[in-house]
């Protein structure tokens, strides 16, 4: 090990430039990872049209169902880890990392059994109509085989991160991305082979992405080794930690699963298939536009994690003010664009159809409405991960997301049809912000009345 990163700096070096040094390589990956199914709605529309659009966002969600394991296996898992290094505890920390892939490679298995059952059933909640089912299928159907690669490249990019080497889960990201775009361009343009092309490139690219990951903790570039006893012989307290902590983030997804399936058959029910093509280039705009803040967030955990195991209960607070400082200021910004080139953002993914133009435009203005305090919700749901309170998280994120989320959606519809439904997220960011600045407000009051992690007192106990 002597090549291992030295971590000495995350205790050291100035909040501001930490959260720049984590934040810029988070956000160009999440911005490459997004770009998987932007970029195969963009030649979509583009190439096929209105429809293709709406094909690829009906199958969005049976595969944001799919990445929710991945999600709550790579937090939890980077969560811990960055705890455990913190504490300098390594050899837990590469348990950790060998039972996430135990858990990636099984739920693998049983997603891809579930996906392949009752694909078509997924699509037809998520309003697929007969003039649109086909399509939809045959996309998710080839999506469906790289389930494997996705779970497991997503999950292992967070371990990257944990183990203080941002830029590599960057460039496993970027590399399936620019995979993606080449491989689309191939397949969609010049094969003509329509959003069945688009999927056959999306697979080759997660591939693509989880290679350059396992690369990283098999040739000595990483802290940490990945280890196949720890694979083979997962431990039932380190999965209990990595679910416990990643739990929340997962329920998040899984809720968006529901969310997007209720919007795009909300969509279809008011609207028609042009409605879901609108609600679709809503979702990939909103997955670029909302990455910043993400991002900053997403810096803060392992920040947070390593410090709080350090027992730098000061670093581990300006960490989680700052955070929020950041990505609010992104938000506003992200606002301030929607409202004055949503026309423009939409005409990226079919430059022909006005009506389709028009309809989208109007989603991202009416979506955005709340999002300048967004950022709070986001930062603090990280700040709790890092901290290893889980269940702290999973009440924020059930109250963000579940009553502030659903009561509007099961509600507003009814009246005001798919713009009641596209109005439901600014009641959501906004009261959700309100929750989340009394959870901050109370954890940091909380922080400051102890000196040493709370992991280290409950090994006294």
């Amino acid at each position: 090990m002597k090549n291992a990163p030295d971590r000495t700096f995350m205790e050291k070096e100035a909040i501001f430039r930490l959260l720049a040094r984590f934040a810029g390589p988070a956000l160009i990956g999440m911005v490459s990872n997004a770009l998987y199914n932007i970029v195969d709605r963009i030649f979509v529309g583009q190439i096929v049209g209105a429809r293709g659009i709406a094909s690829i966002a009906l199958a969005f969600p049976c595969m944001l169902f799919f990445a929710s394991a991945a999600t709550l296996i790579g937090i939890g898992a980077a969560s811990l880890i960055s705890i455990q290094l913190g504490e300098k505890k390594r050899k837990h920390a590469e348990q950790t990392l060998g039972n996430a892939v135990f858990l990636a490679i099984a739920s693998s298995a049983l997603f891809w059994i579930i996906g392949a059952l009752f694909f078509e059933n997924i699509l037809r909640l998520s309003g697929a109509s007969d003039a649109v089912l086909p399509m939809a299928s045959g996309y998710l159907s080839i999506i469906l085989c790289g389930i494997p690669l996705g779970v497991i490249g997503f999950s292992l990019s967070n371990q990257i991160r944990a183990c203080g080497s941002p830029l590599y889960a960057m460039g496993s990201q970027m590399s399936g991305a620019i995979a993606n775009v080449i491989l689309d361009a191939w397949f969609v343009i010049g094969l003509g082979m329509g959003v069945e092309g688009a999927a056959i490139a999306t697979v080759i690219s997660q591939g693509v992405s989880m290679a350059w990951c396992l690369s990283y903790f098999v040739t000595g570039k990483s802290a940490l080794r990945l280890r196949a006893m720890f694979i083979l012989r997962p431990n039932h307290q380190t999965i209990y930690r990595i679910f416990e902590i990643g739990i929340p983030a997962c329920i998040v997804n899984m809720n968006f699963v529901l969310v997007h399936a209720f919007i795009t058959n909300a969509s279809s029910s008011y609207g028609g298939d042009l409605a879901v093509s609108a609600t679709g280039i809503f979702m990939s705009m909103d997955s670029l536009l909302f990455m910043p803040g993400v991002a900053i967030a997403d810096a803060c955990q392992p920040i947070v994690g390593f410090n709080y195991g350090a027992g730098k209960i000061d670093r581990v607070i300006s960490t989680a003010l700052t955070g929020v400082l950041i990505s609010s200021f992104f938000y506003a910004a992200s606002f301030i664009a929607v409202m004055l080139f949503a026309d423009k953002m939409a005409m990226i993914f079919n430059s022909a159809d006005t009506e389709l133009i028009a309809l989208a435009a109007n989603a991202l203005r009416v979506t955005y409405i709340g999002v300048p305090v967004a950022g709070i919700s986001v930062v603090t749901s990280s700040f709790l991960q890092g901290l290893g309170r889980g269940k702290d998280g999973l009440i924020l994120a059930f109250a963000r997301f579940g009553i502030f989320l659903w009561g509007p959606l099961l509600t507003l519809p009814k009246r005001f049809g798919v713009y009641g439904a596209w109005g439901s997220f600014p009641v959501s960011d906004v009261c959700g912000a309100i929750v989340c600045v009394f959870a901050l407000i109370r954890t940091i009051k909380g922080l400051k009345k102890v000196s040493v992690p709370m992991s280290r007192i409950a090994e006294t106990e």
